[in-house]
């Protein structure tokens, strides 16, 4: 059905990641909120406005698209929409049973330096934070 991802951005220089344990790769990551798509005709900017609550318990005024990301379009068909959240409401978690993760807030800078040095390798929290960063550096958040 697809995945999103949502960069959650308090409009201060500061992004919201959680962390959870990846069984696949045996070991904690630092992510952005993320997850699939519920059915193939649910609309990306409904399933990233869900995963935003369910992981941060934030909601957005805006969702800003950042484009698609393919993971290895190679052997994989999944196409990741990605979105910067603005405009943040603090809420409540809405985890799903199967979830243990915790949310924090991190200086967008401190996550770029991060993704430079190697310190995050999930591949599309690297794209959505490197092209946030971007954005913010152009005024267009």
């Amino acid at each position: 059905n697809g995945a999103v991802c949502v960069v959650p951005y308090d409009g201060k220089g500061n992004v919201w990641v959680v962390t959870q344990y990846r069984y696949a790769v045996e070991r904690m990551t630092l992510e952005i909120p993320a997850g699939k798509l519920d059915t193939k005709d649910e609309p990306p900017e409904e399933a990233a406005r869900r995963e935003l609550a369910e992981e941060t318990g934030f909601t957005c005024e805006r969702l800003i698209p950042m484009g698609l990301y393919l993971g290895s379009p190679a052997i994989l068909d999944e196409k990741i929409h990605m979105y910067a959240a603005v405009g943040l409401h603090a809420g409540h978690q809405h985890l799903d049973e199967d979830e243990f993760l915790s949310a924090r807030r991190m200086p967008l800078s401190e996550l770029v330096g991060m993704v430079m040095r190697g310190e995050i390798p999930d591949g599309k929290t690297q794209c959505a934070v490197l092209r946030l960063c971007r954005m913010q550096e152009k005024g267009m958040l």
